[in-house]
């Protein structure tokens, strides 16, 4: 009821060619395009994202940026005097990895006058920040959009929260080094489930469906969910098509 009410019958196409058009995804340039697509869906006048690895107390070790269309004097900027160190969207984003305002975060952690001034002077003065880290709190991503001809509102928060987790497989596949297709591998069984996940059936119709406990179907998708590096099931949908694992179809 509630996507009906704040998505429309367009909106929902446009997302799923956007998650679909993200499994395929396989450069910079590519991400750069799929981001444009978003803005197709709601608006928003400046873009950028990355990946970063952090420790196991949860402090960024590395990090990559793909700007989308950020301006890159303040890029410039913030990268020559370090404000990553002040910066209280980024620090949020990597202690709580959820949706954010970033007015109501400035307020919470009492943002220096001077970063807000020279964010503003470049057109950031509001925005939305997402971010999602992997299973084993290793890896983390970051998606920012700003300026003025966003819309804050109920339907901008909710198509946010649905492409988050595709953005970051995305960025977080581009961004790795390795070639993760040679280390995977799944069991017959284990793509059966996939096969059902992927049709969108639950644990009890897989379990009817392969004449096997609930339980062991459970057991399955958490076999899974750890051997992709995923925190749910859509996303171990997504990145064992984009793998090969399993059929698009």
């Amino acid at each position: 009821m509630i996507f009906k009410n704040l998505l429309s019958k367009r909106d929902a196409i446009s997302l799923l060619e956007l998650i679909h058009t993200s499994l395929f995804c396989s450069s910079e340039e590519d991400f750069k395009e799929l981001v444009n697509k978003l803005n197709e869906v709601i608006s928003y006048d400046f873009a950028i994202s990355g990946v970063a690895r952090t420790d196991s107390y949860g402090n960024v070790v590395s990090y990559k940026i793909v700007n989308v269309n950020y301006p890159a004097e303040w890029l410039d900027i913030y990268t020559a005097k370090n404000l990553y160190s002040i910066d209280s969207i980024v620090k949020e984003n990597f202690t709580n990895f959820r949706l954010q305002r970033w007015k109501d975060t400035f307020r919470k952690h009492l943002t220096p006058r001077e970063f807000l001034s020279r964010a503003g002077d470049f057109g950031l003065r509001d925005g939305f920040t997402h971010g999602q880290r992997n299973r084993t709190g290793s890896r983390g991503s970051i998606f920012t959009i700003s300026g003025n001809s966003i819309e804050f509102n109920n339907r901008t928060e909710m198509i946010l929260e649905l492409v988050a987790p595709h953005l970051h497989q995305t960025i977080a596949r581009i961004a790795d080094e390795q070639n993760r297709n040679n280390t995977i591998s799944l069991s017959k069984r284990e793509r059966e489930v996939l096969n059902w996940l992927r049709e969108g059936k639950s644990s009890w119709d897989i379990s009817q469906i392969l004449h096997i406990s609930e339980r062991t179907v459970i057991f399955h998708i958490e076999n899974i969910k750890k051997k992709l590096d995923v925190v749910n099931r859509l996303q171990a949908v997504a990145v064992a098509v984009q793998q090969g694992l399993i059929g698009v179809e």
